[in-house]
């Protein structure tokens, strides 16, 4: 059977090819596959959070799982290949759901804080060197502590603790230089204040605290100025509605000043208020990740020297690669990567290779697992 195409048809059906074909080369197109999965490391049940930092002082970058489910952290300490060698476990208190680490007694070794929301306390594992650490001092705080926050809030040279609890409060522990805490004032903030971070915010000097408060009914993030001597002024409310739940701090614009990156629990999205530096931010810019957004980093994850945003999205079980435009808005859609096992509560990210570049670390809070992914040397955006 043969078909006839009339001579004045040809044109517009080349005409629509090329539509079709145009209207194909303008579709968004993710980032370039930036990351691989390199290993897959056991840690203790139900990672709620992860933490990069030296531990042992060897000039490589090692991991700090918190473990809700079985009450133990796991120290993984890095060879500086990309690789962990096993972890060693400490035994905490009763759902530990987040870690940080600082030098509490000023002996130049990094100790261990880490909340305990079964039993109402924070604990302090002074390092002894050689990746061991002395007994734990337990410092009793409110109902259910969430955050804790590092800072020398008093300018005593010694670091203090910040402390949110469930119920709508934030305690201060002045440290002592010993470990130990004196309990200082306590303020009241939004409820279910999971997350918080420490800059100067407003250019006085003074530390300040910012906390994303998820309260259904006050959600924002609540911004504490600092005095610097231990107190801070009623806070100012920002992102109101939002419902943040993870926030970061972050010079995302390369202007020297310290931004604000948070995820949210209402419609999936993340935002980003740029700072003005006096204390005031400007107004949010929207942008997307996956499903549940939980956790967050921030970091150069391509070669543009612009700062870029990775997000654990507990929902959609993977982790989201969000690339910043010049413009100062971000790419989309994202690069997503499966996290195996599913619920991805905790991210974190470092130069876990020497490569110069910023891997990412991501835990599967169900499968008691934290995957490694280093970057791939593309040098194209």
């Amino acid at each position: 059977m043969h078909f006839l195409v009339f001579p004045q048809y040809l044109s517009m059906i080349a005409l629509h090819c090329a539509v079709l074909f145009l209207a194909a080369c303008d579709l968004p197109k993710p980032p370039p596959d930036l990351f691989y999965k390199y290993d897959v490391i056991p840690v203790g049940k139900g990672p709620a959070h992860l933490l990069t930092t030296d531990m042992d002082l060897d000039g490589e970058l090692d991991l700090i799982s918190t473990n809700a489910k079985d009450n133990t952290l796991t120290l993984l300490y890095g060879k500086g290949n990309g690789s962990f060698n096993s972890g060693v476990t400490i035994n905490v208190a009763l759902e530990p759901t987040m870690t940080a680490v600082g030098d509490f007694n000023r002996d130049g070794v990094p100790d261990i804080a880490v909340n305990a929301r079964g039993e109402e306390m924070f604990l302090v594992f002074l390092g002894k060197g050689n990746r061991k650490f002395r007994k734990p001092l337990r410092t009793r705080t409110g109902k259910v502590p969430l955050s804790i926050v590092l800072g020398d809030y008093n300018e005593d040279g010694n670091l203090d603790i910040a402390v949110t609890l469930t119920f709508s409060k934030m305690e201060l522990y002045l440290g002592t230089g010993s470990g130990r805490f004196n309990k200082g004032e306590t303020y009241l903030t939004g409820s279910r204040s999971f997350s918080g971070t420490t800059e100067d915010f407003n250019s006085d000097g003074h530390l300040d605290i910012a906390l994303a408060a998820s309260s259904s009914g006050a959600s924002s993030i609540r911004l504490f100025i600092g005095n610097g001597d231990g107190t801070f002024q009623k806070p100012k409310r920002l992102a109101e509605q939002l419902v943040p739940l993870a926030l970061v701090a972050s010079d995302m614009n390369n202007d020297g000043k310290v931004d604000l990156v948070f995820a949210a629990g209402q419609g999936d999205n993340m935002y980003i208020l740029n700072s003005n530096a006096d204390g005031s931010f400007k107004n949010p810019i929207t942008f997307s990740a996956g499903g549940g957004p939980f956790a967050l980093t921030t970091g150069h994850f391509n070669p543009d020297n612009l700062k870029d945003v990775a997000v654990a999205n507990s929902r959609s079980s993977n982790f989201s690669l969000v690339i910043r435009n010049p413009n100062g808005t971000f790419k989309f859609p994202t690069r997503n990567y499966v996290v195996e096992g599913g619920t991805p509560l905790a991210i974190t990210s470092g130069d876990y290779n020497h490569s110069n570049m910023k891997d990412i670390a991501v835990a599967s809070n169900a499968k008691n697992t934290v995957e490694i992914h280093l970057q791939r040397r593309i040098f194209t955006n």
